[in-house]
């Protein structure tokens, strides 16, 4: 008979974007190995993105709603947005002094997030769960953290174990290094940080250096890809090379010197083409319309996972730039493992010696530049018979569920 895990998450379809792909995922592949997740996610959530392709992948697991009070929501409505896009907690030189003094009072003022309006109703609705199913472990992945602070208060009300998993982390995330936050804000995160790691029965992450971070050791479980999601995907046919960004891309993530040597090839004859396809901050925007480079950089809307998927086989590279700043050698996102599996060649823009570099190196999937290597990225542009992608089955998302699976036989059996 499977064992229950409850696993919390504020992101489930229909939200969309790399945040639910990694819980989603879990959850899928979790009753191969003796483990039934039920979820418990957030009602009517405010997701920077939707995707309703998910919805049927999403009844793999029994799911429980919680509502929240969402900060925002009250802040799209002051700001004339329609949702919170990631990129909207760094500022911009587009920015009202009204969205600048919301900003302000989201990064000083709500703490650990501006989802902590769903923690009052999810610890209700969790502890319903528990009552009425036998629970043998609670699983909580963020950001939002405030999914820890729910999951510690179950936790320690029931006396089921905990695991914790980290997929940024959380006072050292680089946003909150974009933004200027009082002493006292961060005084009280970090104490929340670490209530959350020393109460947890375990911790997971998904990068080596992130786990270093921290006293308590972490379990590292990577992002990964689907197989599945690889099935019946044809290849490119057209004849421009096409470079392709997919996904958020913050104000730290201005790729300025890659979008110079592409602007450089191009001089002679058109022959490369950029796409971006998802949230792309303001400021690069204005970056992009001021040196004229919007003849080959397309910016696109966000798409479906599926199509994402699509886009990414149907390239001749894939581009993956690194917030520039603080402690970033450890980010890794979630889409590395989908651009290695699609095997076309990444083009990445960031430190030389970070996590997420070894990996493609280790994949032979493609190179890393630091943020100035421009003449660098035009020999690679131009090259040809570039190594076969390589060593990447390591990375299912099935062999990586079952790895989790793992740490739930040992904290139950504690």
């Amino acid at each position: 008979m499977l064992k229950k895990v409850l696993v919390i998450s504020y992101y489930w379809p229909p939200s969309g974007g790399p945040g639910v792909q990694r819980v989603l995922k879990f959850c899928k592949y979790l009753n191969k190995f003796g483990w039934e997740p039920i979820v418990l996610t957030v009602k009517n959530g405010d997701f920077p993105v939707k995707d309703y392709s998910l919805n049927e992948e999403a009844k793999i697991a029994k799911v429980y709603y919680a509502k929240s009070i969402s900060f925002h929501k009250f802040y799209n409505w002051i700001a004339g947005k329609k949702t919170t896009q990631t990129h909207h907690l760094s500022s911009s030189k587009e920015d009202s002094i009204k969205v600048k003094l919301f900003r302000w009072i989201r990064n000083n003022l709500i703490v650990p997030d501006g989802r902590i309006g769903w923690y009052p109703n999810a610890v209700k609705i969790g502890s319903s769960i528990i009552n009425s199913n036998d629970i043998r472990v609670i699983f909580s992945s963020a950001p939002p953290y405030t999914a820890h602070l729910i999951a510690m208060k179950l936790s320690k009300k029931h006396s089921i174990p905990w695991v914790a998993d980290f997929r940024d982390p959380w006072v050292d995330r680089f946003y909150n290094y974009e933004n200027k936050r009082l002493w006292l804000t961060k005084l009280v995160d970090r104490s929340l940080e670490k209530r959350v790691i020393n109460n947890a029965c375990a911790l997971t992450t998904v990068s080596k250096t992130i786990s270093g971070y921290y006293e308590k050791p972490f379990s590292v479980i990577h992002n990964g890809y689907d197989e599945e999601d690889f099935t019946s995907v044809n290849e490119k046919e057209q004849n421009t090379i096409v470079i392709s960004y997919i996904g958020t891309m913050t104000k730290s993530q201005n790729p300025s010197m890659f979008f110079q040597s592409v602007n450089e090839l191009n001089l002679n004859q058109e022959k490369y083409q950029i796409d971006l396809i998802g949230n792309i901050h303001p400021d690069i925007k204005s970056y992009i319309q001021n040196n004229k480079y919007d003849n080959f950089i397309k910016i696109k809307p966000y798409i479906p996972h599926k199509d994402a998927i699509r886009k990414m086989c149907e390239s001749d590279f894939l581009l993956l730039v690194i917030p520039n700043t603080k402690k970033n050698i450890g980010i890794v996102t979630g889409k590395l493992f989908e651009y290695i599996r699609s095997m076309r060649k990444i083009i990445m823009i960031g430190p030389p010696n970070s996590d997420a570099a070894k990996i493609i190196a280790q994949t032979n999937s493609g190179r890393c530049f630091d943020y100035t290597e421009k003449n660098k990225i035009k020999h690679l542009l131009m090259e040809n018979n570039l190594p076969a992608t390589s060593n990447y089955q390591q990375y299912s998302r099935e062999s990586l569920t079952k790895t989790l699976s793992l740490i739930f036989e040992m904290v139950h059996q504690e």
